[in-house]
């Protein structure tokens, strides 16, 4: 059985862990900050930048929850349910409705799932039926748009930064 003295690399690693969960608690938005004191496992391949990336995705996961979540969550808190929407609104806004079969098989997800997501959408309104395709409504138009889209591009380019950094540390 191993045991772990004050010097020992692995101890001061999980120590740096555990004041990082405390912070991260105390401040729930820090978690999608890069720690740099955190050395992330070895036997993890390019685990910081995989930690960034999955923070930005996080991120963008919550900032989108947060402008439609409340009310688009209330009737389903299903990870399939917001994609297939995000997915309606993406080819609502490149001006091409979209059939459910595609979607299904875009997503990789079964068809019949599909058409039972985009049947809630449609009964609470943010999705309406044109033909045999789907399109969102107007329902999806939020308020202070424009400031939380200003959040999500800083995500984004700090990101960006962070990941340029890691790279420049590497070469």
């Amino acid at each position: 059985m191993a045991t772990h003295t004050d010097n020992d690399p692995e101890l001061k690693i999980e120590s740096t862990r555990a004041f990082a969960g405390q912070l991260w608690q105390n401040d729930p938005v820090s978690d999608f900050v890069l720690v740099h004191e955190v050395q992330p496992p070895r036997r993890i391949d390019l685990a910081r930048e995989r930690m960034l990336m999955c923070r930005l995705y996080l991120g963008l996961i919550r900032s989108i929850s947060d402008d439609y979540g409340t009310a688009f969550a209330a009737h389903s808190d299903s990870a399939t349910f917001r994609t297939i929407g995000i997915y309606v609104f993406l080819r609502t806004v490149m001006c091409s409705p979209v059939r459910a079969s595609t979607i299904a098989q875009a997503l990789k997800l079964p068809r019949v799932t599909v058409l039972r997501r985009l049947q809630e959408m449609v009964k609470h309104g943010y999705v309406e039926r044109v033909g045999n395709a789907y399109r969102v409504t107007e329902k999806v138009n939020i308020p202070d748009l424009k400031e939380k889209l200003a959040r999500r591009i800083h995500m984004i380019i700090e990101t960006a930064r962070e990941l340029s950094e890691l790279d420049k540390h590497k070469n």
